[in-house]
């Protein structure tokens, strides 16, 4: 049970730090989205990031996981129909983006902004502290320190580092795509589970990369059917989170429908233009 228990921790922390799955619920829905297919890559993924590139107190925390770390795993493949000003402005704001899927009912985590931080908690048992060590285009590099409780098990700590890598491209329709990559490090830092873990590994890798990609898969659904009614619908977008309980009517949110109804036609310029009124139909009680 005790080796059970280490590989279950590991999993468990492993999925719940890359992505957590919102609930189903009900409410209003956002145009169908693009189906995202991540691949997970069985060859163990080293970071691109220069450690010269990272100040001190990143490259401290960088390391403090690489040295120890018991999971590495890379998802890549996962492409969405997404606008690169919108995507850039949620990647910036992750509090407000995490905001807009609780409006729209496609999440319940939190992520709030203290200081140079992010608190977060998915409502599911795992809760954390999530910092940006670097950024660069096409690349962000986070570190998240947390916990993660569940019925039957103990409380496990640890610590982790998550990749993002992306870059946006034509979909060949006059549209583009976002293409991304995740790539996870994990490190347990509770007594005793961590080296369970680790002598099981190998053993539970088929277990862990299953899982993993099941879901990246699931959260990044979620985070397409955002995207793609940014893409699609926009007004619509703006629409419902305008006067939102949920969603604080701040500069924020002003800017965030800025650069949503950006370069958009006003209503009246989408419609056909005549030259004529269109006829009258013709009296339906006359001869």
């Amino acid at each position: 049970m005790g080796h059970r228990a280490g590989v279950l921790v590991a999993l468990a922390l492993l999925t719940s730090a890359i992505g957590p799955s919102p609930r189903a619920e009900t409410g209003r829905d956002a145009p169908s989205e693009f189906q995202p297919q991540p691949m997970v890559s069985l060859d163990r993924p080293i970071l691109p990031i220069p450690m010269a590139a990272l100040d001190e107190s990143a490259r401290a925390r960088v390391e403090a996981v690489l040295s120890h770390e018991i999971f590495a795993q890379r998802v890549t493949g996962i492409r969405y129909r997404s606008r690169e000003e919108v995507y850039a402005f949620l990647l910036d704001h992750p509090d407000f983006a995490a905001t807009v899927a609780r409006a729209v009912r496609v999440g319940q985590y939190r992520l709030d902004r203290v200081d140079d931080t992010y608190v977060g908690d998915d409502q599911r048992g795992a809760r954390g502290v999530l910092r940006l060590l670097h950024a660069d285009p096409g690349r962000r590099l986070y570190y998240l320190e947390g916990r993660f409780d569940t019925p039957g098990l103990p409380t496990i700590a640890g610590e982790m580092l998550i990749l993002l890598e992306f870059r946006h491209e034509d979909d060949g329709e006059g549209g583009t795509v976002v293409d991304q990559s995740l790539t996870g490090h994990l490190r347990i830092d509770t007594p005793v589970v961590g080296p369970l873990a680790a002598l099981l590994g190998s053993l539970a890798r088929p277990i862990v990369t299953q899982a993993v990609e099941r879901k990246v898969r699931r959260f990044f659904q979620t985070v397409a059917r955002v995207s793609r009614w940014a893409y699609d619908e926009p007004e619509q977008l703006v629409a419902v989170l305008d006067q939102n309980p949920d969603v604080p009517q701040d500069p924020t949110l002003a800017a965030f429908a800025r650069i949503l109804l950006a370069d958009r036609l006003p209503a009246w310029a989408r419609e056909p233009y005549r030259l004529m009124p269109e006829p009258s139909p013709p009296d339906a009680g006359g001869s």
